[in-house]
């Protein structure tokens, strides 16, 4: 494909100006051109349009070279400007090419323009490309500077065969308090602010190796005595053939005092979690022997109590009245109902301090079974609805202990009711993990009573008209939060009640539902 060229041409000439084309196309360009004359001519083509290149005739009736070459200097002075000329005294075209003239051609001789507008053409583009590169240099240069001039980390500019201070940002003149001149041309070991001459020494040898050294809480030293812990880090770099090395220095002393405040505040926590370890310790310690008291030293007069009121029973029925065996019988009644708290105590207790066993374990399956044994059991017919493959990690017997308490709980509030609809199933909350729950349509609760209800002993309702010791709730929650869970209820009196626990045992897998 032939080369684009534009070219002004120069001549009075239409002939030899129609020849200088012919050279052109035949050496491979397509041109593009106009014919000019005259100087106001030439001033209308030169501002009309851009050129690759120009070509004049010496001497023209209204024109001459040196004034063509002039007023192409003054409009388009960087256009490649060559004479072509039948006759040009030498020392005239050596004075044009003085004054900026390319070359020079004689007209017997065009071919040799096709490489001489080449070779013009090379240096132009060579020229352009210099100059676009000068020019982001020079951007690149400001840059730096404005990066330098107002980076608020410290910085030194170092000559990094000799150590000696290059440039100095202001930054670091004002954290360090000395003057620009105290730097400047001195090696760094001869800054005040460098205490250790021998380790500053060891780490310029160690940067000059290693084209890269980092310290952190190196301690510097203010023009008025005062100590700051700063971070130092350089690396070796050319710049314009020169090696140098770049210091970037951090004030540090902030961090250093907040990174000591929290080794002494860590220190501290260690120390009141060891001592409230101790207490625990000490507290489990009477818990096991309170569980001994309980267990012995309380059981033992309820049992003298019983062994004495079956000796009253057993009394000839001539020295009793019917009043005596009613009083007796609730003797009997209290001292039985006071083993059975006393046992639940005990329990619930056992609970905080067993230690889980933790494996797969399958909630429908244990609900199945906890459902039969209250049909069976209990004698009555209740529908249950319990969602199939619910399975989590945790202590089986101790998730059976939940899943009996919440169906049993849920069976006893619906005694009142013909027929009873308990469901246990599952939901997933957003974060993919499980939501248990227990639901029935029973007696259910007063909202404004909700926190009372995990807490041991506390009834919603008297006991003729629901029995119970007040200690299953609370078996739950304690059960629950060992594994990692929490547990809540919602409840509409008179319309049921439905009891939620979460534990941290991995998401459900609920396939299917059964009733």
């Amino acid at each position: 494909m032939d080369q684009l060229l534009r070219v002004l041409i120069v001549d009075d000439s239409e002939e030899d100006a129609e020849l200088l084309l012919k050279t052109l196309q035949r050496g491979g360009h397509e041109v593009i051109h106009a014919r000019v004359d005259t100087p106001a001519a030439m001033r209308e083509a030169l501002e009309g349009q851009d050129w690759d290149v120009i070509t004049s005739d010496h001497a023209m009736p209204s024109f001459s070279a040196p004034a063509a070459l002039r007023l192409a200097k003054e409009l388009r002075p960087t256009v490649p400007f060559i004479i072509v000329s039948g006759e040009i005294d030498l020392n005239l075209a050596v004075s044009l090419m003085k004054e900026g003239a390319e070359d020079y051609i004689q007209k017997r001789e065009l071919p040799r323009l096709v490489p001489t507008i080449a070779r013009e053409l090379r240096e132009v583009g060579l020229r352009r490309e210099s100059k676009r590169a000068t020019e982001a240099a020079a951007v690149s240069e400001v840059r730096y500077r404005r990066l330098f001039e107002a980076a608020q980390d410290g910085i030194l500019i170092l000559d990094a065969t000799t150590g000696r201070i290059i440039d100095v940002n202001p930054f670091l003149i004002r954290t360090l308090g000395f003057a620009r001149e105290e730097f400047l041309g001195r090696q760094v070991w001869e800054i005040g602010a460098f205490k250790d001459k021998s380790a500053s020494q060891r780490a310029f040898l160690e940067l000059q190796e290693k084209g890269y050294v980092r310290y952190e809480g190196l301690p510097l030293q203010k023009k008025n005595g005062d100590e700051l812990a700063v971070e130092f880090v350089s690396n070796v770099y050319f710049d314009d053939g020169v090696k140098v090395a770049q210091c970037n220095i951090r004030d540090i002393t902030e961090r250093k005092a907040a990174e000591a405040e929290i080794r002494k505040l860590n220190a501290e926590l260690e120390l009141r979690v060891q001592e409230r370890t101790a207490q625990l310790e000490a507290l489990n310690r009477e818990l096991e022997t309170f569980n001994y008291a309980v267990s012995h030293d309380l059981r033992a007069p309820l049992r003298r109590i019983l062994g004495f009121t079956e000796a009253l029973e057993e009394e000839p029925s001539d020295g009793q009245t019917p009043e005596n065996l009613r009083i007796i019988h609730k003797i009997r009644h209290s001292v039985e109902r006071m083993n059975e708290l006393i046992a639940a105590l005990l329990e619930l207790a056992r609970f905080s301090r067993e230690r889980l066993k933790r494996h797969t374990v399958d909630l429908s399956a244990i609900a199945h079974i906890v459902a039969t044994e209250l049909q069976n059991h209990l004698g009555r017919k209740v529908d249950f609805v319990i969602a199939e493959g619910m399975t989590t990690q945790g202590d089986d017997q101790f998730l059976r202990i939940v899943v009996e308490n919440l169906l049993s709980n849920a069976w006893k509030f619906t005694a009142k009711r013909t027929t009873a609809h308990i469901e246990f199933g599952s939901t997933r909350q957003p974060d993919g993990s499980a939501v248990y729950f227990v639901r029935d349509d029973g007696a259910g609760f007063d909202m404004a009573y909700a926190g009372r209800l995990f807490g041991a002993f506390q009834r919603l309702h008297g006991e003729g008209e629901f029995p119970g010791l007040g200690i299953g709730l609370a078996t739950v929650q304690r059960i629950i939060i060992r594994h990692g869970g929490r547990v809540w209820a919602e409840g509409v009196v008179g319309d049921g009640a439905t009891f939620y626990f979460t534990l941290n045992g991995g998401p459900v897998v609920q396939a299917a539902v059964a009733r």
